[in-house]
C-alpha cells in the first residue's frame, strides 16, 4: 500500500447561521460578501481560487509525504503535487434540513491529485447520488489545539486578527471604492469580534473529521510511471480521511490535512466510531 498525505490552506466563502445557506451576500449571520467581492458561493476550494481577501494565507493543498507500507519515501516525485476538489463541492448541510451542524457531507468528493503530466482522479461512488447521505456526512466536531496550532504555526487567531486591523487601518486611506468601503467593512467585523473577546475565533481550533471511501472507476495518467499501484488497485477501494480546521472567518479560510491510501486490499473499517445522524427535516 502507498499512502500520500497532503495539507494546505483551503478558502470557503458561505454564508453562516441563521442566514439561509445559499444567501449570496450575508444579512444575520457573521460572514458577509463586503463591497465589489463576489457573492458567496459555499464552493470549498483547496486551490487558489479567483478571489481572496488580502492577508490570507497561501492557499493551495498539496502532496507533503508519501510512504510505503508505512516507510516514508524521501525524493518521491509526487511530493508537492497539488490535490484539489472537482465539480464545484460544497458543505450540503442546508440549515439541518440534510445534516446538523458538524456533521455536513462534503458534496461531491471528486479528489485529483496533479504534478505536470501526471493526473489521477476518483471519488466517492454512493447509494443515492440526488441526496448525499451517510457515505458523505463528517465524523462531528472536536477541539484538536496542539494539531492545529503545529499544523498552522498560529498559537493565537486572536493576535493574529489584532495585527491585520493595524495594517488594515495603515492602508484605509490609500485605498480606492469600492476597496475602500470593502476595507471599512472587515474592520467593523475585525472590531465587533475583538470587543467580543475574540468571536468566532473560537472556531479556529475546532475540526471536523471525514473518512470516505473512494470507489469510482480511476482516471489515471502516468507516463513517468510514478504511482503504478492506482493502476493496479482499480479493483479496492482507497481510504480517504481528513481534517479540516483552523477557520479564519476574517479571510474565510481554513485548513485541511489528510492521507489517501492507494491499493488498498479492501475497504477499512471506519475508526470514527457509530454512523453520525443524519437529520432529515423535508415536509
Amino acid at each position: 500500500m502507498i499512502e500520500l498525505r497532503f495539507s494546505g490552506w483551503f478558502q470557503v466563502r458561505l454564508a453562516t447561521d441563521p442566514d439561509p445557506y445559499d444567501e449570496p451576500r450575508g444579512v444575520s449571520g457573521y460572514v458577509h460578501a463586503y463591497a465589489g467581492e463576489p457573492d458567496l458561493d459555499r464552493v470549498l476550494h483547496l486551490q487558489p481560487p479567483g478571489f481572496s481577501r488580502s492577508m490570507c494565507p497561501q492557499l493551495g493543498v498539496a502532496v507533503d509525504q508519501v510512504r510505503q507500507n508505512d516507510q516514508q519515501i524521501t525524493g518521491h516525485p509526487l511530493l508537492g503535487a497539488s490535490v484539489n476538489l472537482l465539480e464545484t463541492p460544497v458543505f450540503e448541510g442546508r440549515n439541518g434540513v440534510i445534516a446538523d451542524d458538524g456533521l455536513e457531507p462534503i458534496y461531491p468528493f471528486v479528489l485529483e491529485i496533479t504534478r505536470g503530466d501526471f493526473r489521477v482522479v476518483r471519488s466517492i461512488v454512493p447509494d443515492d447520488p440526488t441526496f448525499p447521505y451517510a457515505e458523505y456526512l463528517a465524523g462531528g466536531v472536536e477541539g484538536a489545539v496542539d494539531e492545529i496550532r503545529e499544523a498552522t504555526g498560529i498559537a493565537d487567531l486572536v493576535a493574529v486578527w489584532r495585527q491585520r486591523r493595524l495594517q488594515l487601518r495603515a492602508a484605509l486611506e490609500g485605498l480606492e471604492d469600492p476597496e475602500r468601503t470593502a476595507t471599512r467593512e472587515r474592520l467593523a467585523f475585525l472590531d465587533s469580534q475583538l470587543r467580543a473577546g475574540g468571536g468566532a475565533a473560537r472556531f479556529f481550533f475546532a475540526r471536523m473529521r471525514y473518512e470516505y471511501q473512494l470507489e469510482s472507476q480511476v482516471t489515471l495518467t502516468d507516463p513517468g510511471g510514478w504511482l503504478p499501484e492506482a493502476a493496479n488497485g482499480t479493483d479496492s477501494s482507497w481510504p480517504c480521511r481528513f481534517w479540516l480546521g483552523g477557520w479564519d472567518a476574517d479571510v474565510l479560510c481554513g485548513f485541511v490535512r489528510g492521507t489517501v491510501s492507494i491499493d488498498s486490499p479492501e475497504p477499512t473499517k471506519s475508526t470514527f466510531g457509530q454512523p453520525a445522524r443524519v437529520t432529515d427535516r423535508r415536509p
